[in-house]
This record gives structure tokens, sequence and C-alpha cells, in this order.
């Protein structure tokens, strides 16, 4: 079966997008054989959907059914592709994860998207071995901090598990989608590894809603504030922008350079 695809790479978050319209059981092969092949390097796979509100132009469904940041920016951009559209413009655009509309800001000329992040629901702590993470819960992901702790997936686990054992012990449905942000504050550097239902755990090279809960974060004692964060990741540096007045998140976005593919066709047999 061949499927219609575009590649994106927003600061090394790989992210394909198919554009072919499938069922859930295709959704699964195509999702699993599109990540394993080596020479699509993808971090995540989302798949373009009809939209389900009527301002919507298209939807984007990740795989993983969660929110994401760096696919939602690069998908801006794709929509702005396949619609003609080109030089300056802000589309409202649909993702999973979110129920609302979300504007991306994207500009052709220079390939590079920007996207206005909801403020957390909640935010929360955690303890693991006497150490306290911060955690960011958005609509469609949830964010942890790990502050000055060396990246290692077996820790990010822990970490994990015992935050939606936490949740489970409340009586709380266990989040679909969690990502442990592990930060090197004196190099303004974070590597993120992001854990999905699909049972993925990624080292990813970026990651967009993590760099806005990085940001939240960043000004917590903070009662007005317009903060911009240049943060370094694996796959290159993101914009995170956060403006805060007495004590509450006014504006939250991130932003940064897409290098995007045209569309192709992809055999998945």
């Amino acid at each position: 079966m061949e499927i219609e695809i575009a590649r994106a790479d927003p600061a090394g978050n790989i992210t394909v997008f198919v554009l072919s319209r499938l069922g859930s059981a295709e959704r699964a092969r195509a999702a699993k054989a599109l990540l394993a092949d080596p020479d699509l390097k993808a971090e995540q796979v989302g798949f373009v959907t009809a939209p389900a509100v009527k301002e919507g132009i298209w939807r984007l469904e990740m795989a993983g059914g969660e929110f994401c940041g760096n696919a939602s920016r690069s998908f801006g951009l794709l929509v702005a592709a396949e619609c003609g559209l080109t030089g300056k413009h802000v589309l409202s655009v649909e993702i999973s994860g979110m129920s609302g509309l979300l504007p991306v800001d994207i500009d052709t000329d220079t390939q590079s998207a920007g996207i206005e992040i909801p403020e957390p629901l909640d935010q929360t702590v955690i303890c693991l071995g006497g150490q306290y993470f911060p955690v960011y819960e958005f609509e469609g992901i949830t964010h942890i901090i790990a502050e000055n702790m060396l990246p290692d997936e077996r820790a990010a686990r822990s970490i994990i598990w015992t935050y939606n054992e936490g949740r489970r012990s409340a009586g709380k449905q266990p989040c679909s989608a969690l990502g442990v942000m592990f930060y090197d504050a004196p190099k303004c550097f974070m590597q993120p590894i992001v854990w999905t239902q699909l049972e993925t755990l990624v080292c990813e090279s970026s990651c967009g809603s993590g760099s806005a809960a990085l940001g939240v974060w960043a000004v917590r004692d903070s009662e007005n504030t317009e903060t911009v964060i240049e943060l370094g990741q694996p796959g290159g540096i993101l914009t995170v922008s956060v403006e805060k007045q007495a004590g509450r998140i006014k504006r939250l976005s991130i932003s940064g350079k897409v290098s995007m593919s045209g569309t192709f066709r992809y055999c998945l047999d």
C-alpha cells in the first residue's frame, strides 16, 4: 500500500505527516513503519484529517493522540504549502490533544513558524528519591522538569511511572503523554525524553511543548515579566516567549526554523 507523506524538521524533532486518509488499523501500521524507517529518522508521526470544527482548515492527529508543539507549528507551514500561501500568515489549526484552535504564525520566506500555547492547566510537584520535580500539565501533554540532572532513559521512566502511579492513587486517569525535560541550567540546554501511550520513549532532538513548560518554570518566581529564552536542544534552538502579569501567564509561545519536504509517495509494503 502506498501513502502520501511529508517530512518536517523543526529543530531536529523530525515529524512525518501522513496526508492519506487511513483507518485506525492502517494508522497503527503506518506509524510503526514510518518510525522504524532509518531513512526518515522520524521521532513522531501525525495524520492529516478533515477538521472537526467549521473554523478549522485541516486537523492534525498525532499517532499517540497527544499535543505536540513542534508538529503543530510545522503543520502550519504544511497547510500553507498545500493551500498555495506564501509570505507571512496567521493560521488557526486544529490539533489532537487540544479542544480549541491554535494560532500559528508562519513565514514561508524564512521557513519559520511559531505557535501560541495555552498556559498549563495545573502545576504540581512530585518527589522521587528525595528530589522534587516540577510538573506542568498542559491540555494534551504533561511535562516534568529535571533540573541539572544527567539525561537518562531509566530515570525518565521512573519519573513518569511515579507521576502516573500518583494519579492512579488519587483516582485520576494516568496521562497518555508525558515528557521529562532534563535541563542544564548553566548551559541553558535541554534534553527532552517523551513517552506516549503507544509505549514509545523517545530521546527527542527538541520538544516544543516541553520548551513551553521550561519557559513557565523559568519565570515561576516573577510576578510581571516579558521573558525570551533561546533554549538549546540536541537538534537546534527554539525560542520561548513568556509574558506574565500579576503572577498569571498572559502569553506563551514557541518559535523557530522548520525545514519542510514536499509531499511524496511512500510504500508501506
